[in-house]
């Protein structure tokens, strides 16, 4: 058997042609190409499995950055594989023994392509980058079914670019494209944060600046340059920082204007909105309130007009509810519906229950997941959306260096 790992057009397509290199399986390690097994039954069972998973299709490829600070970042690559039953449990658990003993031809490729990825993106930014301390792991895990995890990492010296007191990821990317198999993750490694990211990918924390992780998922296609992220030194981010609205040079400026603009409209149409219906509500109870020089003295006759008023408070009296309920903002809309569906929601479903757009809809939840009145997760292809306690379980967090 002899199959490429189907990871789209590649990751890290971000090399094709230069020096005769290409990269079309995003430094996966699979080039195609299979081991022949030793002579003797002793190792028949062990060189299987070597070749079976040299030359995989796993279920997901997860390619994790850890920005550090220095400039450098370490890159993992992290291939999951469903173990459906015993025979292949037994048979990765050969080729994990095999893979960490020793350089087979998946975790040879890929350091070739690592170092050949590195040189070349070096000539391109004119920045000094060399790929160190490679690593490569084999695991099983349950959750609760066996899952076959397959980790390579390195070190991409050079990776991020010092731009004054911030440093800036993106430069090298280049043609990126995630299949949909495929994630993205970048993660602040010591005391950096995030003050920026274009585009806005999700993030694990209630807010860009206290996120561990930004992550984007295929199927998804970049320009050159992007995905791009800021980060800073915590301590550096003083009070006029707001994350999210950090920008650097012309060409990569990542201000996010019109989602500003747009949200200081809404709270502040909300805000001019509820003063309105106060004052006339004030204002309407002024007027129909009787004064102490006005009330009658003693008992007085039941009038036609006292009955007209009474019936038409009772007329009004609906009315009134009815415009405090058209004052309900987009983010009250959206809460009471997550409410009244258990607590947890499809983002498509939201879609079809307010009939409102896709594009609105998203940015209306990421404006809340920021406000931390929501959260979102990605389960496959499909969002989430979930009001505080109400949350899925999470998966196993991202790896962790």
């Amino acid at each position: 058997m002899s199959r490429s790992i189907p990871v789209g057009v590649g990751i890290l397509v971000i090399v094709v042609v230069l020096a005769g290199i290409s990269l079309p399986v995003a430094m996966a390690g699979a080039v195609g190409g299979s081991q022949q097994a030793p002579a003797g039954n002793e190792h028949a069972s062990t060189a299987h499995a070597v070749e079976e998973y040299d030359s995989q299709d796993f279920d997901s490829t997860t390619f994790e950055i850890t920005v550090h600070e220095n400039g450098s970042a370490t890159w993992t690559f992290r291939h999951e594989q469903r173990l459906e039953d015993d025979d292949d449990e037994t048979n990765f658990e050969a080729f994990a023994e095999e893979f960490e003993a020793e350089e087979t031809g998946l975790y040879e490729r890929f350091t070739e392509q690592a170092e050949a990825l590195t040189d070349t993106r070096a000539e391109a930014t004119d920045r000094e980058m060399e790929a160190t301390a490679f690593n490569r792991s084999a695991t099983t895990e349950y959750r609760p079914g066996a899952i076959g995890v397959i980790e390579m990492s390195f070190v991409w010296e050079g990776f991020a670019e010092h731009q004054e007191d911030r440093l800036v990821v993106g430069d090298v990317f280049q043609n990126l494209y995630l299949s949909d198999d495929q994630s993205l993750v970048i993660e602040p490694g010591g005391d950096l944060v995030f003050t920026a990211a274009e585009p806005a990918g999700e993030y694990a924390g209630t807010t860009m600046e206290n996120a561990s992780s930004m992550t984007w998922s295929g199927e998804r296609e970049f320009v050159d340059g992007y995905p791009s992220a800021v980060l800073r030194d915590a301590d550096d981010v003083g009070s006029g920082d707001t994350a999210g609205t950090t920008g650097w040079s012309t060409g990569n400026a990542l201000f996010s204007w019109p989602v500003l603009v747009g949200a200081t409209v809404v709270v502040l149409g909300a805000a001019i909105a509820l003063v309105w219906y106060r004052e006339q509500d004030g204002t309407s109870s002024a007027e129909t309130a009787p004064t102490e020089a006005s009330e009658p003295i003693g008992p007085q006759p039941a009038s036609e007009d006292a009955d007209s008023t009474d019936s038409e408070a009772e007329t009004d009296a609906p009315s009134e509810a009815l415009t405090e309920d058209e004052l309900l903002t987009d983010e009250d809309r959206v809460i009471r519906l997550i409410r009244e569906n258990g607590g947890r929601m499809k983002q498509v479903n939201i879609v079809e229950e307010t009939g409102w757009s896709k594009s609105k809809v998203s940015m209306l939840l990421s404006e809340m997941e920021r406000e931390g009145s929501i959260s979102k997760l990605r389960v496959g292809r499909e969002n989430i959306i979930s009001l505080e306690g109400y949350e899925p379980e999470a998966a196993k967090s991202p790896f962790d260096e």
